[in-house]
């Protein structure tokens, strides 16, 4: 006689191994963390640039939003918040692609670092970059989270971020900032940043 499996036998075996495979597709869940690389980038290249920042203030005594590039810059002590599009921000130059921003002209960063998304033609608000300076002492490079652990998991490092004639960086509980429900990502993330919503992760947090 001839050993095989009965139908059902099968049956209950191919169930068991669907039921494995929801659960191990369920607990990776590839597109969270494809978001979570996606995070860790923006927040690598946040680091880089705040640097930047920094060893150009080192060798200049000044910002680059300080330095006149394109008609446009800040008086010094001013504090200033610009999206990664503005040629103050210091990585865009005079055109999209040019590097002839402070940041390049004084080799602060490589020229590659042009071809990141932030810093490309088109650039949507969720791929955007934005910087935050208080005029004096403390500077942020800030971007919107796309990972849920980083939305949810730790609202404590979330801020909300002001432009335009009155920047400011606010935490969760001071100046109107709010924590967010999962149903306000959605307009917060196309209206980013907000004053009064938390969708902003900076660095340093």
């Amino acid at each position: 006689m001839k050993k095989a499996f009965t139908l059902v036998e099968l049956l209950i075996v191919i169930t068991l191994i669907s039921i494995l495979s929801v659960a191990v597709l369920a607990t990776i869940n590839p597109i969270e963390q494809t978001n979570k690389a996606r995070d860790a980038q923006f927040k690598n290249d946040a680091a880089e640039i705040l640097s930047a920042y920094e060893r150009f203030f080192a060798s200049q005594n000044k910002y680059p939003w300080n330095v006149n590039l394109s008609g446009t810059s800040y008086p010094e002590g001013t504090p200033v918040g610009l999206n990664a599009t503005e040629p103050a921000f210091g990585v865009v130059g005079s055109a999209v692609g040019a590097t002839d921003s402070p940041l390049f002209l004084t080799s602060e960063l490589k020229s590659s670092f042009m071809g990141k998304v932030p810093f490309g033609a088109t650039v949507t608000q969720m791929d955007n970059m934005w910087t935050f300076s208080n005029g004096s002492d403390s500077n942020y490079v800030c971007y919107v989270p796309k990972a849920k652990v980083n939305r949810f998991a730790t609202p404590n490092k979330l801020k909300c971020l002001t432009i335009g004639a009155a920047p400011a960086l606010e935490s969760i509980g001071t100046g109107g900032c709010t924590a967010m429900v999962e149903a306000d990502w959605a307009a917060a993330t196309a209206a980013a940043p907000s004053a009064t919503l938390a969708n902003m992760m900076c660095v340093p947090e």
